[in-house]
């Protein structure tokens, strides 16, 4: 009967166990939340964050610079997906209502979504994730800290 006990009470507790959203800001312009169960380990570099499962690649999160040259972020993005479109890679429009446009690019099952900042359009966020995790990740996206 003890044992019976035990059992539900850690079959009860284990339901109430939660994932958790870490909140990663790679700039004052971009904040992204990923579920804590994706990743075990973060590799930070200057400007890319890596995840890790286990050892194995899970995605990145970057931000880059956009070219002075460029004569507006709309340009920008066009002249980006029309770079990135291809036999393998298919290209999808991102819209956001909380000022952020862009696009993916799907490559196998990875996609890569390519953001600007609509109020700091001096720098693109790249992030990169599985195919089932990318809607979740890019829909977190927000202004950072």
């Amino acid at each position: 009967m003890k044992f019976i006990g035990i059992a539900i009470l850690i079959f009860a507790l284990s339901g109430c166990a939660s994932t958790k959203s870490i909140s990663l800001s790679p700039s004052q312009e971009y904040a992204v939340s990923v579920q804590s169960s994706l990743f075990d380990t973060l590799r930070i570099d200057s400007n890319e964050t890596s995840l890790f499962r286990n050892g194995k690649f899970i995605g990145f999160i970057r931000v880059e610079p956009v070219p002075r040259e460029i004569p507006s972020t709309s340009d920008f993005l066009s002249k980006l997906r029309s770079d990135s479109e291809s036999e393998t890679v298919e290209t999808n429009s991102l819209s956001f209502s909380s000022g952020f446009k862009g696009f993916s690019a799907k490559y196998r099952n990875y996609l890569t979504g390519y953001l600007v900042n609509e109020e700091h359009p001096d720098s693109i966020l790249i992030f990169s994730f599985p195919e089932e995790e990318f809607d979740k990740i890019a829909g977190s996206i927000s202004p950072g800290i």
